[in-house]
């Protein structure tokens, strides 16, 4: 029982999910590639036609117990989490969070945005476990009025989580692309 005690204070509160986030943006004359946090600008010679990304807010799925089976995560575009199986979410200090986005570009202006399917976090022992981004808007939109000014875009994602035995306390990092076209 003493073990059994250890071992579950262990895995309580090590388990942490961050994710950092690449974006393009891309029109008819060319593409380029750009940390989150930075904001990002097509290349394009014509001022009124250009498009800006800013990366606001990485993924974060907090903290959580996998449970003896695993299960999901699911953490909707608001920044709101839930889970399935023998997941148990935490409290903790990390908030959890969806990947949020400034766009800045010409008012009602077609938007095609592109998410990579799945993102391969690894702690520092190397272990692994997947996310599905899920883009619950349309991937294809029309910027609103003063889009100039920027308008906020998520993203929120299903993190798989394996089973007690194979999940590895300790922290896991991945990147997955974003990508915009101006059409």
């Amino acid at each position: 029982m003493k073990l059994l005690r250890w071992a579950y204070r262990n895995y309580l509160m090590v388990i942490m999910i961050t994710i950092p986030v690449f974006v393009f943006a891309q029109n008819e004359h060319g593409r380029e590639r750009h940390d989150s946090n930075e904001t990002h600008e097509s290349e394009d010679d014509d001022d009124d036609q250009r498009v800006y990304i800013t990366g606001l807010s990485d993924f974060c799925f907090g903290a959580f117990y996998p449970g003896r089976y695993g299960g999901t995560i699911d953490l909707s575009k608001d920044g709101m989490r839930s889970a399935d199986g023998s997941v148990v979410l935490l409290s903790s200090e990390l908030n959890p969070s969806a990947a949020v986005f400034e766009i800045r570009c010409p008012s009602y202006t077609m938007l095609n945005v592109m998410i990579d399917e799945h993102i391969e976090m690894r702690n520092a022992s190397g272990d692994e476990m997947i996310c599905e981004p899920i883009n619950n808007s349309s991937n294809n939109l029309v910027s609103p009025n003063n889009a100039e000014g920027g308008f906020l875009y998520s993203i929120g994602g299903r993190l798989v989580v394996p089973e007690f035995e194979v999940v590895t306390p300790g922290e896991y990092k991945g990147r997955f692309n974003v990508f915009i076209v101006l059409e």
